[in-house]
C-alpha cells in the first residue's frame, strides 16, 4: 500500500484500531495509544488530537520533553517546536519522507500501520493468526492508480468502518444486557468470533485485498447485528428496513397523486422527474440493504423521501393526508382557543364576541369533516383554513394573541443575535482561510434570508410563521458553525 497516495478515511480506520484496543478481546494490547486524526497537525495548531499525538510519541520513545509541559503524563494540546522536533525524529525512524515535522496524511497512515504492528505483536490473547508484514511503501507515479482501484478502496474502507461501528454498538448493548446470564455468555462468545473477523477484515484492507475486506466486513455487520438484536437492541438493519418500507409507501402515495393530477390536467411541475429520481434512490437503498450496507440504505431511502416530498409540493393537488392534517390542526387550535377564552372569562373579560367566533369555527370544522367523508380534499382544506382564521379572530378579540406576538418577536430577536455572533466567527474564518468557511458563509446567507422572511411575517402579524422561520434560521446558523 502506498502511504503517500492513500486516500482512505483515516479517521474511520483509526476508530477501527481503537475498537480493537478498547475491547477485552485485545486486552493485552491496551498499552497501545490510539488517536483519531481528521486534520493535518502542524506548528501552531491546538486541540485534543495534539495531546493524543504527544502521548503516542512519548510512549513510542520519541519524548516531547523530559520534564514539564509535554513530558510523560504532562502532555499538552499545543503543537509547538518540541512537538515538531519529536515528530521529525519519529518520521525519520518510520521512513516518512519528507521528515518535515508536519503530521499529515502520510504520517497518519504510517501511524495506523504502526498500531496494527503493535497489535500483531501483542496477540497473546488471540488464536494464532498468520502475521503478514506490511508492504514496503513504494513511490507511485501520479495518474497511475485507476479510478476503479480508488473506488474499491473507498468502498472497502466504508464497509470496514461500518463493521467497526456495528461491533461497538453490539458491545455497548451487551454490556447492559442482564436478562439471562447464560444467554449473555453465549452472545459474548459470538461477539468474540465477530471480533476475529473484524480484525481479519482490517488486515485484508491494509494488504489491499479489498474484495476480501468487503466480504469479511459484510459478515461482521450481519453477525454483529444478530448479537445486537438478540441482546435487545435495535440495529441499523431493522431501522433501514422500516425506513425503506415507509418511503416505498410514500412513493406509492405520491405516484397515485401524480397520476390523478395528470388525469385532471393539473399542473405537476417537475414531479415526474423527481419521482424517477426517487425510484432510482429506492432501488439503490434496496441494493445496499441486500448487500448489508445498512447505513447507506438508510441514507439513500431518506434522500428518496426528500425528493418525494418535493414532488408532492410540485403537484397542484390537495392530498387526503394534507386535508386530514389540516382538519386535525384546526381541531387542536380550537381546543386550545377554548381554554384561553374560558380563562379570559374567569378573569372577568368580555368574551361574547370570541365565543361567537369559536362557534363559527366549530361549524367550519364540522363542514370540513363532512368534506373528508365525501373525499373532497380541497373543500375540507378550505373549511379548515376558514376555521383557523376564525379562531385567530377570536383570540384577537380577547387579546389572546399578545403572548404569541411577544414570543415571535423574541424568537426573531434571538435568531438575529445568533446570526450576528456567527457572522463574526465566519468573518474570522474567512480571513484565516479556514476549511469550511465558504460553506459556512453560504449557510449564513440562507439563514439571513429566512430572518428577512420572519420579519415580513411579523409585519403581517403571522406570529406562528415568524417563530417557525426564526427557529429554522437558528438551526441553519448552527449548521454554519459546524462547518468551521
Amino acid at each position: 500500500m502506498n502511504l503517500s497516495a492513500s486516500r482512505f478515511s483515516l479517521l474511520g480506520l483509526s476508530v477501527l484500531v481503537a475498537t480493537f484496543i478498547l475491547t477485552p478481546f485485545f486486552a493485552s494490547a491496551q498499552s497501545v495509544n490510539d488517536c483519531s486524526f481528521s486534520r493535518t497537525l502542524e506548528m501552531g495548531v491546538d486541540g485534543e488530537d495534539v495531546r493524543c499525538l504527544q502521548t503516542y510519541l512519548n510512549s513510542a520513545g520519541f519524548v516531547i520533553a523530559e520534564s514539564g509541559p509535554g513530558s510523560v503524563g504532562n502532555e499538552t494540546s499545543l503543537f509547538r517546536s518540541l512537538t515538531e522536533a519529536a515528530v521529525i525524529k519519529w518520521q525519520q525512524a518510520s521512513g516518512v519522507s519528507p521528515s518535515s515535522g508536519v503530521f499529515g496524511p502520510q504520517s497518519q497512515a504510517a501511524y495506523l500501520l504502526d498500531l496494527v504492528t503493535q497489535l500483531e505483536e501483542n496477540q497473546t490473547a488471540l488464536a494464532p493468526v498468520t502475521a503478514q508484514s506490511a508492504p514496503t511503501p513504494t513511490p507511485e507515479v501520479a495518474g497511475v492508480a485507476t479510478s476503479a482501484v480508488d473506488e474499491e478502496r473507498d468502498e472497502a474502507a466504508k464497509l470496514v468502518e461500518d463493521a467497526s461501528d456495528m461491533v461497538r454498538e453490539a458491545e455497548e448493548q451487551l454490556e447492559d444486557y442482564d436478562e439471562d446470564e447464560a444467554d449473555k455468555t453465549d452472545l459474548e462468545e459470538d461477539l468474540r468470533d465477530v471480533r476475529y473477523d473484524l480484525y481479519d477484515a482490517l488486515e485484508s484492507f491494509f494488504n489491499a485485498d479489498y474484495d476480501d475486506a468487503k466480504g469479511l466486513a459484510r459478515d461482521v455487520i450481519e453477525d454483529a447485528t444478530d448479537v445486537l438484536e438478540d441482546a435487545g437492541g435495535e440495529s441499523d438493519k431493522s431501522e433501514a428496513e422500516d425506513i425503506i418500507d415507509d418511503v416505498e409507501d410514500l412513493f406509492d402515495d405520491v405516484e397515485e397523486l401524480f397520476e390523478e393530477a395528470e388525469d385532471n390536467n393539473d399542473d405537476v411541475g417537475d414531479a415526474e422527474d423527481m419521482l424517477d429520481e426517487a425510484k432510482d434512490l429506492l432501488d439503490d437503498a434496496n441494493d445496499a440493504f441486500d448487500s448489508r450496507v445498512y447505513r447507506q440504505a438508510i441514507s439513500d431511502a431518506l434522500d428518496a423521501e426528500e425528493l418525494l416530498e418535493d414532488a408532492k409540493d410540485e403537484i397542484d393537488v390537495v392530498s387526503k393526508s394534507d386535508a386530514e392534517r389540516a382538519v386535525e390542526d384546526a381541531k387542536d387550535e380550537l381546543e386550545d382557543a377554548e381554554d384561553e377564552v374560558n380563562n379570559a372569562d374567569d378573569e372577568g373579560k368580555d368574551v361574547d364576541e370570541a365565543e361567537d367566533l369559536l362557534d363559527d369555527a366549530e361549524r367550519e370544522i364540522k363542514r370540513a369533516e363532512a368534506a373528508l367523508d365525501d373525499e373532497d380534499w380541497q373543500e375540507a382544506l378550505d373549511f379548515a383554513d376558514e376555521a383557523e382564521d376564525l379562531i385567530e379572530e377570536a383570540l384577537d378579540a380577547i387579546g389572546g394573541s399578545d403572548g404569541d406576538e411577544e414570543d415571535a418577536e423574541e424568537a426573531v430577536d434571538d435568531a438575529w443575535d445568533a446570526y450576528r455572533d456567527a457572522d463574526d466567527e465566519v468573518d474570522e474564518a474567512e480571513d484565516d482561510d479556514e476549511r469550511g468557511a465558504d460553506d459556512a458563509r453560504d449557510l449564513l446567507d440562507e439563514a439571513k434570508d429566512l430572518l428577512d422572511e420572519a420579519e415580513d411575517a411579523l409585519d403581517d402579524e403571522d406570529w406562528e410563521e415568524a417563530e417557525e422561520l426564526a427557529e429554522e434560521a437558528e438551526d441553519m446558523i448552527e449548521d454554519a458553525l459546524d462547518e468551521l
